[in-house]
Formats: C-alpha cells, structure tokens, sequence
C-alpha cells in the first residue's frame, strides 16, 4: 500500500487540530508497516490516552515493543495499584463522562420516585436508589477528569534517536550512565534548558537531550 501517502494524509489531519484515536491508530499502523517503530509506538500510545480498554490497540502496542531494542523490566506495584490503574482505564474520559450522566438521569428519576410516590416502600427505594446514583454519579465525574488529566498532561515520551547516553546531569560533558534506544517509554521529570531528565521504568533516571525524546 502507499504508507508514505497515508503517513502524510493523517499527519496533515492532526495538524489541522483534529485529535482522533483512530487517526493515531492508523497512523501508528502505517509507521510499524514502514519499520518506523518509535514513531508507530509514539502514535498507538497517543491513541492509547483516548482509548486505553482498545483491545486492537494494546495488540498493536504490545508487537511494536516487541520490534524495540531495549527490555526494561517495570517497578513492582502492589496488586491494588494494578487493579486501580486497570479499573480507570476501563473507560477513556468521554466514556466515564456519558457514565456519569447516565448516573444522574437515573438519581434525578429515583429523586421523582421518592418525592412524588404515595407508597414509602417506593419512597424509600427512591431516596437510597438517588443516594447510591448520586455517589455514581461523583466517581464517575472524577474518573473522567483524571482519564481528562491524563489525555492533556504529557508526562510521558518515547526515544526517537537510535542510540541516546543518558547522561548524569544536563551537559554534554555530564557523566555518561547508560544508553538507551529509539522506541523505549520514559517519564518526564523534569525540563531544563535544552535538556530534560527522564526516568525508565526500572527506576533509572538520568538526562538526555529534548530533541531527542517527543512527547505522548
């Protein structure tokens, strides 16, 4: 297929402010097709932060870090951290924002119910029904604006040089700490100048160029 054509289509389409999961996904599927892999790995990740429960996606995702030169292995986290971070990610921001007005239709009828009903049976039910629909209502709020933090804060990156030193501090003659390699995921720390330091998955933590990373 014309990848290179397509590469370009997409790219014009986020250029033009149109921010689309699929737009990303495609864009990711053309780059793995062309061997670009951080850049197929960059887009799936950004389609990732619309769409995280996407089951394609995370196929995808997972093949193109398989292709990456660089293994780090993650910090442990404990069971309940897993189970947290797996449970937000259900749902991208707009699914937990249709979620929690779905939660408030339900609490504003089970609201009427119990004002409006001549049996306390069904007041009762009413009343603890527009309680617990309430309380849906919140979380799923909060979950939409965390999922919203997420999508707008860009905490995270990908390599994009082949063979980068990370370096012990923000200069060219900074001791050298160890080479990392196109494709690999990194957390931002911090930005200083034209440098910015970034920390792997594994707890390394060191300073690289800014030309050398582009932002999730």
């Amino acid at each position: 297929g014309n990848y290179a054509g397509a590469i370009a289509f997409y790219n014009r389409f986020l250029k033009s402010g149109y921010v689309s999961a699929d737009v990303y996904y495609n864009l990711g599927n053309c780059y793995y097709r062309t061997n670009d892999i951080a850049r197929a790995i960059l887009n799936y990740e950004r389609a990732k932060k619309i769409t995280p429960s996407d089951a394609d996606l995370q196929f995808n995702l997972q093949l193109a870090n398989l292709k990456t030169t660089d293994k780090i292995p993650g910090e442990t986290q404990l069971i309940i951290n897993t189970w947290w971070t797996n449970f937000i990610n259900f749902e991208g921001e707009r699914g937990w924002a249709y979620f929690s007005i779905l939660f408030l239709c339900l609490a504003l009828m089970l609201l009427l119910l119990y004002l409006f009903s001549g049996r306390l049976a069904f007041r009762q039910a009413g009343f603890w029904g527009a309680v617990l629909m309430f309380a849906a209502c919140t979380a799923a709020f909060m979950l939409a604006r965390e999922q919203y933090r997420t999508l707008t804060t860009h905490s995270t990156a990908i390599v994009m040089s082949p063979g980068v030193t990370v370096k012990a501090s923000p200069a060219d003659n900074g001791t050298a700490l160890f080479v990392i390699h196109d494709g690999t995921k990194v957390t931002i720390v911090k930005t200083e100048g034209a440098w910015t330091e970034i920390k792997l998955s594994n707890g390394n933590q060191g300073w690289l160029l800014n030309t050398d990373i582009e932002a999730i």
